[in-house]
């Protein structure tokens, strides 16, 4: 049997691994690797594997060591076949990516056109706003949500997926939910018959997220494995989105029914903002936190957060949610005395917020950065803005503006619309959104066996959203003071539109391509068989290794790079690289075909010493 030397650690490549020991697979399948990167895994190292697993890497080299030091033969393993609950990611992210750029963000940007060149909030109506924030909470947050924790939350806890048919059917009823209620919320409001429809659609999104929620518990009880201090804000998380999802549909029912101005006016300011907390603080913002301290350090390398920090924090940012919630409804029920419950607890989320992110240290050397990791830095700079802007919010409404816009109408109203606003978007699209793409560019190339560092840097849409949040930020602020600031947020939606249109079909075309093993086998090579142009320059000299000297004979000097062999070969086609290099492609097939018809075919692999 091969046996690997002694000189084994945790920087060989899973797919060198694999292809050399493919009977290993299942010791790595036990530890979460399971329909992840095709029969080879993905383009990772052993250590970064234990890591993200958080497996002991020495307890995982003894196993595999064990493994290959026994006497008995092993029988290789069956191909591995992907599951619904290995694949069951990709049909809510493409949801969640269809959504976006429909009801979602495009919806959202035509309003805002409306909005800057009409120089007036009003050019909107707010069931139209309203089913365009129900599009972007449920579809593009809520889908991803759900999809991620389906894929990640079963590997985390070394077991599989509980139900994944119903998971699959809670995909069906959120998407026609959530369908169905943006489209006839706005058109209910002149055709009440279509009220009972909305409600309805209110109602599978309910059973949806209840649904998805019980999934994930039957899961965790499953795998025997105890909470983790992350965990906790996972499953509050949860909570809340069972939470607000129920009280949406309530506040649906009361938006809809109610006809006469005043009374709509004063049901709205009362219950959209707590509406909007729980969905914004109680739902996305603590789903994230967990989820960051999931992979900061185990995908990055980054400092590992304190267990006894986060503990303390999951309480104290529910207690805060709670105060935010009821200082907000009491203020507007018993007066602005209670303005300072409100208040008090905006503090203290903002305080405990930024005390973990401090404990994390984002901004320090990373073991492994990528392209994605400037997103969720770049994010947690928004959600810091965000929450900056709420607790001054006091000081912009009682100081900034009576000195400087002393006739505006968020002036004489004694509430900034315009500011409100502002901290909202920085927060949804700054914060959630760029967290969103980045965990998503993240997973699904080594979901799908793709090594990320072959992949576009993602620059233009990571410009392009920023750009555009910041426009939408200052230009909506600056409404207050100069109606000239309208079209600048204005147009600041379309620039994220553009940015989420360039992030969203590659992903969606990756996910569609299935496994890099899948797309390989179609050019895969044979020993004994005739080289063609359409194989993979990576296939014939895995197949056979005594070629390299031809292909660099023939100008293909790049291929003396270890790490271009390894990264690109195995993507560019001879036909393609031929035509690259200004090489004849006829020609250079026939001698690649003349020299393995006089040389024995082998096969390339690691470094092996042969058992007795």
């Amino acid at each position: 049997m091969a046996v690997l030397p002694d000189s084994l650690d945790g920087q060989i490549l899973l797919p060198d691994l694999l292809r050399q020991a493919p009977h290993l697979r299942p010791i790595l399948d036990r530890h979460g690797l399971h329909g992840c990167g095709g029969p080879e895994g993905p383009v990772e190292s052993l250590a970064f594997f234990a890591r993200a697993h958080e497996v002991p890497l020495e307890t995982l080299l003894g196993e595999i060591r064990q493994a290959l030091a026994s006497p008995t033969p092993p029988s290789l393993p069956a191909e591995p076949t992907l599951s619904l609950a290995d694949t069951i990611y990709r049909p809510f992210f493409k949801a969640g990516i269809a959504v976006v750029l429909s009801l979602g963000a495009v919806w959202g940007a035509f309003l805002l056109l409306r909005i800057g060149f009409g120089g007036t909030f009003s050019a909107a109506g707010l069931h139209e706003i309203n089913a365009h924030g129900h599009a972007q909470i449920f579809g593009w947050v809520g889908l991803f949500v759900m999809g991620f924790a389906y894929q990640a939350f079963p590997r985390f806890k070394h077991t599989t997926l509980a139900h994944p048919r119903l998971a699959y059917l809670s995909l069906w009823l959120m998407t026609t939910g959530l369908v169905l209620r943006a489209l006839l919320e706005p058109l209910a409001t002149a055709r009440p018959w279509l009220i009972g429809l909305a409600l309805v659609a209110s109602t599978l999104e309910i059973g949806a997220i209840s649904l998805f929620a019980w999934i994930i518990g039957a899961t965790w009880r499953a795998s025997g494995k105890p909470l983790a201090p992350h965990d906790y804000y996972i499953l509050s998380a949860l909570g809340w989105f069972v939470v607000q999802a129920i009280y949406d549909a309530l506040y649906l029912a009361a938006t809809l029914t109610t006809t006469e101005h005043g009374p709509l006016v004063d049901l709205v300011a009362t219950w959209q903002g707590p509406l909007r907390e729980i969905q914004i603080h109680g739902f996305a913002l603590l789903m994230i936190l967990g989820v960051s301290q999931r992979i900061f350090h185990h995908f990055y390398g980054l400092p590992l957060p304190s267990p006894t920090l986060s503990r303390v924090g999951v309480v104290v940012l529910n207690v805060a949610l709670v105060g935010e919630v009821t200082g907000s409804l009491l203020m507007r029920s018993h007066g602005h005395a209670w303005a300072g419950l409100w208040y008090a607890s905006i503090l203290v989320l903002a305080g405990m917020v930024l005390t973990l992110v401090w404990n994390w240290r984002l901004f320090a050397r990373a073991e492994n950065p990528d392209r994605t990791l400037k997103f969720l830095r770049a994010a947690y700079l928004w959600l810091l803005v965000s929450l900056a802007m709420l607790v001054l919010l006091p000081v912009y409404q009682f100081l900034v503006l009576p000195a400087w816009a002393s006739e505006s109408a968020s002036a004489h109203m004694g509430f900034s619309h315009a500011y409100y606003g502002a901290i909202r978007h920085a927060i949804t699209v700054g914060f959630v959104s760029l967290m969103i793409v980045g965990v998503a560019s993240r997973v699904v190339p080594t979901l799908n066996g793709i090594d990320g560092h072959t992949l576009s840097s993602l620059w233009l849409p990571f410009s392009l959203l920023n750009l555009g949040c910041a426009l939408r930020v200052s230009g909506q602020v600056l409404t207050d003071f100069t109606p000239f600031a309208f079209p600048l947020a204005g147009v600041s939606g379309t620039l994220e539109v553009l940015g989420l249109l360039l992030w969203g079909v590659p992903l969606w075309r990756l996910m569609s391509r299935g496994s890099a093993h899948a797309l390989a086998q179609v050019h895969s090579l044979q020993p004994g068989e005739p080289i063609r142009g359409d194989h993979r320059v990576g296939a014939v000299l895995e197949c056979y290794p005594q070629l390299l000297s031809t292909f660099l004979a023939a100008g293909f000097t790049p291929l003396q790079n270890p790490l271009l062999r390894r990264y690109l070969a195995g993507r560019v086609s001879i036909h393609e690289a031929c035509r690259t290099m200004a090489v004849e492609e006829v020609a250079f097939l026939e001698s690649l075909n003349r020299a393995i018809g006089t040389t024995h075919p082998g096969r390339l692999s690691l470094p092996v010493l042969q058992s007795p």
